[in-house]
């Protein structure tokens, strides 16, 4: 083979190494956060404690009791004030119960669990429904926030008429509030889930990085590597920008309103969580295309300059 394609080919062979392990970094980060419950409960467990959550969760939580409360039991309208009332004071002091972390946590936990299984079914054809055509969004079930609020409203009405009035419990079942996102002009819900299909083989493209790797750096000549460690690190740097950028043009669509709803909180902390999930590969790509530039340009320069010495008569 001749120098120049030796070399040319492992350029190439660089390149493709630095996309492979990029792919394996961004990859690994986005199946565990679709895949396993511990990222997404370090992205948005924080909230329990947040100021803007504990403004707008007990203004929803409220409504949505209230809802599920009339729809269950026919109260009398001498209690309605009185009901609206307690359901006020009961999903405000449900934040500073201990059963208040633990459903928390449950709800973050069923959100994810939803997501995924809505983002199968979207890739089965034959679904037959309109799931499978549907952009999937991240819907938050705060059912089990409803459960938490509901007994400590029925336990400060005990000896109550109004607490006679109410059943022992209402019914589990999932309350959800859509959050928009990711939106459909950013992010389809095909291309989402052919992604997170290749995110899932990341171990492989971890192999393929490190066998393109060592095949360039084995088949450049001795002047080529410099050359092949450049291209390397060019690559890696641009491609670390392009991610970046992309990452950081990801948005929610927000509250129709224009105001500050209980989606909109999750929805910011979980487009910065998930930045910084892939902020990190990012990083690394970073400073380890500054690294290989640095070496290749080193390595290179001396190399060159001999080349052009010639001999001295």
């Amino acid at each position: 083979m001749r120098t120049t394609t030796r070399n040319i080919t492992a350029i190439a062979l660089m390149v493709l190494a630095v996309l492979l392990g990029s792919g394996a970094m961004l990859g690994s980060a986005a199946a565990r956060l679709a895949d396993r419950p511990d990222p997404l409960q370090g992205i948005l467990g924080p909230l329990a404690s947040d100021p803007e959550l504990r403004r707008v969760l007990p203004v929803t939580l409220g409504t949505e009791l209230a809802a599920r409360i009339t729809a269950e039991t026919a109260v009398p309208q001498i209690l309605a004030g009185p009901l609206e009332n307690a359901i006020a004071t009961a999903s405000g002091a449900l934040l500073e119960d201990p059963t208040f972390r633990p459903a928390w946590d449950a709800t973050i936990e069923s959100t994810r669990a939803d997501f995924t299984a809505r983002l199968q079914a979207a890739k089965d054809p034959g679904a037959g429904s309109h799931v499978a055509t549907e952009q999937v969004t991240v819907h938050l079930d705060i059912a089990p926030l409803l459960g938490s609020g509901y007994r400590t409203l029925h336990a400060s009405l005990q000896g109550s008429a109004l607490g006679a009035v109410l059943p022992e419990a209402i019914p589990a079942a999932p309350v959800v509030l859509d959050t928009g996102w990711p939106r459909a002009d950013q992010l389809p819900t095909a291309t989402l889930n052919n992604w997170l299909s290749l995110a899932r083989g990341w171990a492989w493209m971890l192999g393929g990085a490190v066998l393109a790797a060592a095949s360039g750096m084995l088949l450049a000549t001795r002047s080529g590597r410099p050359w092949a460690l450049l291209a390397g690190g060019a690559a890696a740097l641009l491609l670390g920008t392009a991610t970046r950028l992309w990452v950081g043009s990801l948005g929610s669509s927000g509250a129709e309103d224009g105001t500050a709803g209980l989606q909109s909180v999750v929805t910011d902390r979980l487009m910065a969580g998930v930045a910084g999930e892939f902020g990190a590969a990012t990083t690394i790509l970073f400073i380890g295309g500054i690294v290989v530039v640095l070496g290749g340009a080193g390595w290179a320069w001396p190399a060159s300059r001999t080349a052009n010495a010639g001999p001295r008569g």
